[in-house]
């Protein structure tokens, strides 16, 4: 799996005597989009075609961006071409076949099953970057993935290592103290006796964030040759908001092949979706935000109760691969954040009465006081930027997290100073309904004035573990979501 780059194109798929051949992915600077076939360096066989209008071609291709054979143009407004199609994509194409224009009242189903879900016809995401994972089981004595001998890989990583800090020892500034002390506690073998705990798995989670930062680990360099031709793929004209989906893709296969390195060197680490026993202690007197009632059990359970490879590797691997993803998000949703963006700069011209009165919030919750630089003053109606200030704050920090678990983290904290901040205004306990929480929620979110909200959104949904998604956080992130696509629905009058 590689790429290459001539004439403002880049091709992500397969080699074969420095031709591309099988199938493949093709983007251009000019927004074009092609998966499919190729044979000898050409668009040859099946293949898909999308225009940076939406317009999708799905069929037979004979040569670089040529039409030649059946196939299904479908147009941006619904409408689609059946047929035989000849010649070149933007030279005026021959086409025969019928012209279909779908009522409202037609049936999906009967619709043509053109713009299959993009990567089909693409290298799958587990077949690439294959060389650079068995380079990494080599270094580890292993033939084959999964297939070897752990300690002799232990030992292989302590030579490494040690070989490695020898040769620089002499060199002070190809290596600091620090790093010269970090080597030297990953020779060390990690041992593990007894039942598997929540505080052993934190300290496997602190070997790999040592090892990860150190390219002289077979881990580190693993990490590190992925996120070099991780941006490679992804920056420049890679930067296609079609390409979305592959880079989300090509992210989840990252975490599971490097899981299983990872549990081949510790291999009482319990496998994906496993509970570990939290202490008993570690939930005493936890209240949930949603009922106010007691809860023995960790919050639908707190990152590091459940094991996933998300949950173990993407603190370490996120905010390196962060730029050249958010930045596909961004591309990919920025018309719905353009409309959702207008609404907000023109909500926030009123101040915080107005809006918090527009948007249908209870008098009782509206703060009658707040506080400016330590001084309590009164709310009047020309206040602005005042209420549910601190709440404000927690949101905005969003944008400066990488992993969706930080992300929620954020999300949760917010409810919970919109909470007190109501405490404050009614002096007595309370619990909240979702009828009067989410005016309040939204006030917070279009005061948070969070220009990329939308990317935010659909990160967190893309790369969340799944057994958050019913828990307190689940349902704190889906009423965020729920006010990005209100926002970009609010009657401005």
């Amino acid at each position: 799996m590689t790429f290459c780059l001539s004439r403002g194109e880049k091709y992500m798929g397969i080699w074969q005597d420095d031709l591309c051949q099988g199938h493949g992915v093709v983007v251009t600077q000019f927004g074009l989009y092609y998966e499919g076939a190729f044979n000898s360096n050409k668009m040859m066989g099946t293949g898909v075609l999308l225009s940076e209008d939406d317009t999708v071609y799905e069929g037979e291709f004979s040569d670089n961006w040529t039409l030649n054979g059946k196939g299904t143009l479908a147009l941006p407004n619904g409408d689609y071409i059946e047929g035989t199609f000849s010649g070149e994509w933007g030279s005026g194409i021959k086409i025969t076949g019928t012209y279909f224009k779908p009522s409202l009242y037609d049936h999906d189903k009967d619709r043509p099953k053109t713009l299959r879900k993009l990567g089909v016809l693409a290298v799958p995401a587990d077949e690439k970057w294959k060389a650079v994972f068995e380079e990494c089981w080599h270094q580890l004595g292993c033939e084959c993935p999964g297939q070897g001998d752990r300690w002799k890989a232990w030992d292989n990583i302590a030579v490494a290592l040690t070989t490695n800090r020898r040769q620089h020892k002499d060199s002070p500034e190809l290596l600091s103290r620090s790093h010269a002390q970090t080597l030297e506690s990953l020779e060390f073998i990690p041992q593990h006796v007894g039942a598997f705990t929540l505080e052993k798995y934190e300290n496997i989670k602190k070997y790999l964030i040592k090892a990860c930062d150190t390219p002289l680990h077979p881990l580190g360099k693993l990490v590190e040759t992925l996120v070099a031709v991780y941006r490679m793929t992804y920056v420049g004209v890679g930067a296609n908001r079609r390409l979305l989906q592959e880079a989300v893709r090509e992210i989840k296969s990252y975490l599971k092949r490097i899981f299983q390195l990872i549990r081949f060197l510790f291999p009482d680490l319990p496998e994906e979706g496993s509970t570990i026993p939290p202490l008993v202690t570690e939930t005493k007197g936890r209240r949930s935000f949603c009922s106010g009632k007691s809860d023995s059990r960790p919050e639908s359970p707190e990152p590091g109760y459940v094991v996933t490879s998300s949950g173990l590797l993407l603190p370490v691997l996120l905010p390196r691969l962060y730029p050249p993803l958010f930045m596909l998000y961004a591309l990919d949703n920025e018309r719905e954040e353009d409309v959702y963006w207008e609404c907000v700069l023109r909500l926030n011209k009123q101040p915080d009465v107005a809006l918090l009165s527009f948007l249908g919030v209870q008098t009782k919750f509206w703060p009658t006081t707040v506080s400016v630089l330590g001084e309590s003053k009164k709310v009047l109606p020309n206040t602005k930027d005042a209420c549910f200030a601190s709440a404000v704050e927690c949101l905005q920090q969003i944008s400066t997290t990488f992993t969706p678990a930080d992300k929620l983290k954020v999300i949760q904290q917010t409810f919970e100073e919109i909470s007190q901040s109501v405490l404050e205004t009614l002096h007595e306990d309370f619990l909240w309904s979702m009828d009067d929480l989410f005016p309040v929620f939204l006030y917070v979110v279009l005061r948070a004035r969070i220009r990329n909200l939308g990317s935010e959104v659909h990160l967190i949904e893309d790369l969340m573990d799944p057994y958050l998604q019913h828990g307190e956080q689940g349902i704190m992130f889906t009423t965020l979501k729920a006010c990005y696509y209100q926002i970009q629905h609010e009657k401005l009058t």
